[in-house]
């Protein structure tokens, strides 16, 4: 739709804290706007939304995870693999815990999206949850073991876990989302079984 004369769209740049996913903010100057739906329309665009982002998030915990895991492998202290030490090992075994679990809840919250179900919001927001835990967890594991390294900009975990904390805050901070989700499970509300 052609902007009439007065009107203006300007888009100003802003600083983030994941580079590599830019972000504007866009300025509408005297521009008509049109109610495209009620409060719960865009409630549904956000569990929608958070969905789909869940998958995003669980595709980078597994990357940091991989990461990770192969690092360990390689880098020896006191004449063996890191990776062979308990604390280690148990670090990455919660993280793939924590990422089979998000997993799971993305798999349930598309599917109550595609078939339309009742608790598609509750499974929504268990999933924007449990793959904003799984990736922040995945990506503090993942610069925890590189050590030193982990955290500076030549080494890739930095931005691992930069991308999970920006994706945690991306549709509201993942406390709301956790405390809406608790307040509905303490209302009765319960996913189909």
């Amino acid at each position: 739709m052609p902007l009439d004369e007065g009107e203006s769209i300007d888009k100003r740049p802003l600083r983030t804290l994941d580079a590599s996913k830019p972000a504007a903010e866009i300025i509408f100057a005297d521009c008509p706007a049109i109610r495209l739906g009620d409060e719960h329309s865009v409630q549904r665009a956000k569990d929608r939304a958070a969905t789909l982002l869940a998958f995003e998030q669980i595709g980078g915990a597994g990357a940091a995870l991989a990461i990770a895991r192969a690092y360990v492998s390689d880098r020896a202290a006191f004449g063996r693999a890191i990776g062979s030490y308990q604390s280690i090992k148990h670090a990455l075994a919660d993280v793939w815990v924590k990422l089979e679990t998000a997993r799971g809840h993305a798999y349930y919250a598309l599917w109550a999206m595609n078939s339309g179900g009742d608790d598609f919001p509750l499974a929504a927001a268990a999933a924007h949850v449990s793959a904003s835990d799984a990736f922040e967890m995945a990506a503090r594991v993942c610069v925890h073991v590189h050590g030193g390294i982990g955290f500076t900009w030549e080494a890739a975990p930095q931005l691992y876990y930069r991308r999970a904390r920006a994706l945690s805050a991306f549709l509201g901070s993942t406390q709301t989302w956790r405390v809406d989700l608790g307040r509905r499970l303490i209302d009765g509300e319960r996913p189909r079984r």
